[in-house]
């Protein structure tokens, strides 16, 4: 019995030694793929419609024809496309009329379009209550940065869709169940290279 024990004990460490430890080294951003994070948290995806007329209205580019969720883009690209974001919301009405978040026609949309998921359902609601709470510092922290000062003659729509959307994304897979994660090596060293390297990330 002793003997049987210690083998087993011996082939369990011989295959923890042979799983190869996520080696994150915070200067090497070029190795992460922020643009493929979408692929690590299950969500519904395809043709969406919607995004896409607004895409076109807007010159927003998606990433692809079966990739048109709203949690297909990165953060980074919705901060940058508000004009996208903005007809997405207003189209699915959730803004008021004083142009704040509706959390009334949130529950509305995603327990229409999304009730045979309802655990994305959940996931996204949480994300837009916590981000709702926040909308009106982080459209101020928004306004402030740099880039968008710089450009600020540009074609640049009320930003608040965007402020929001971006925080969505942000706690969606943050927040991402273990049911819907993709353990894929590209999602593990994204998610070990978040944890480690704060704020390097904006997705994550």
């Amino acid at each position: 019995m002793l003997r049987a024990t210690f083998v087993l004990c011996l082939a369990l460490a011989q295959l923890l030694l042979s799983v190869p430890a996520v080696r994150v080294h915070c200067r090497h951003v070029e190795r992460i793929h922020e643009d493929h994070i979408h692929y690590c948290c299950k969500h519904p995806d395809g043709h969406d419609e919607v995004t896409e007329v607004c895409a076109k209205q807007t010159n927003f580019r998606l990433p692809s024809t079966q990739e048109e969720a709203m949690e297909d883009v990165t953060v980074d690209q919705v901060m940058s496309g508000t004009c996208w974001g903005k007809c997405v919301f207003d189209h699915y009405k959730l803004m008021d009329a004083n142009g704040t978040l509706d959390m009334v026609a949130v529950h509305s949309h995603y327990k229409q379009y999304h009730k045979t998921d309802p655990e994305y359902e959940t996931e996204m609601l949480n994300a837009f209550q916590k981000c709702h709470s926040n909308t009106e510092d982080a459209t101020s922290q928004f306004l402030s940065l740099p880039i968008v000062r710089a450009f600020a003659t540009g074609k640049f729509c009320k930003p608040v869709s965007s402020v929001i959307l971006s925080c969505v994304i942000y706690n969606f897979f943050h927040s991402c169940p273990k049911s819907r994660w993709s353990n894929s090596t590209e999602c593990e060293e994204t998610r070990a290279f978040a944890n480690k390297c704060k704020d390097v990330l904006t997705t994550m």
